[in-house]
């Protein structure tokens, strides 16, 4: 699969001198894990934001281009009084789980009889996941006393999916994109899965591994023909 994505993206690159336009838009995205993902997290919820940007050739129903996209798929706030020896205050710990995304794009457009664009859409790329800390003495604190990552790592990944776009007016469209995802394994952390141990003064860390299968529903607004 991942040959056959990379072959076929460089060919079309080949081709750029044939373009038509350039078209960029931006997606809602949410992602239910299945498989293997499901097992390992239950009924963990991704929710991203992302923005895409697509060439489409005059000689072939072809686009290709990339995506990038960021989430956080859990956050949790504690009070503590125990973070730092010697100091009894009550300090504000918060804990994001982030997921980042870049993915090369192909897309087909088949040739339809009708205003609504039908496409099918491959996609090749990498996710980044990382946990990330800060401690503050209160939520408007504009400065931090500690921030830092608990653990980041990353892994290939590819999608396969389509999806629908309805017009809105003579370059807007409104699309609706439904995608499944695998890839390599990756180990990351969840909400809840970090403990602190006041006694020796660290974290303790329930690393998850799993690769990321999941199936990802969209809704966005594509603008065809940038330079017009």
């Amino acid at each position: 699969m991942a040959r056959v994505f990379l072959l076929s993206f460089f060919i079309f690159i080949s081709h750029s001198s044939f373009s038509q336009f350039f078209l960029a838009g931006g997606h809602f995205n949410g992602s239910i894990p299945v498989g293997k993902l499901k097992e390992e997290t239950g009924s963990l919820f991704f929710p991203t934001i992302s923005g895409i940007f697509l060439h489409e050739f005059q000689s072939a129903p072809i686009q290709i281009g990339l995506e990038l996209g960021y989430g956080i798929y859990g956050s949790k706030v504690e009070r503590r009084t125990d973070l730092y020896p010697g100091f009894s205050d009550e300090l504000r710990l918060r804990r994001n789980n982030n997921l980042a995304t870049g993915m090369a794009v192909i897309r087909f457009l088949p040739a339809v009889n009708t205003k609504i664009t039908p496409f099918f859409e491959a996609q090749m790329g990498v996710n980044y996941l990382y946990t990330r800390y800060k401690i503050r003495e209160t939520i408007l604190a504009e400065e931090s006393i500690e921030s830092d990552k608990d653990f980041e790592d990353w892994a290939l990944a590819y999608r396969i999916g389509g999806g629908l776009q309805f017009p809105i007016d003579e370059f807007l469209k409104l699309e609706f994109r439904a995608t499944f995802q695998d890839g390599n394994s990756v180990r990351f952390l969840q909400k809840g899965d970090v403990t602190y141990l006041p006694d020796e003064g660290i974290f303790e860390y329930n690393i998850r591994r799993s690769p990321l299968q999941y199936m990802t529903f969209s809704v966005g607004l594509i603008y065809y023909d940038l330079f017009h």
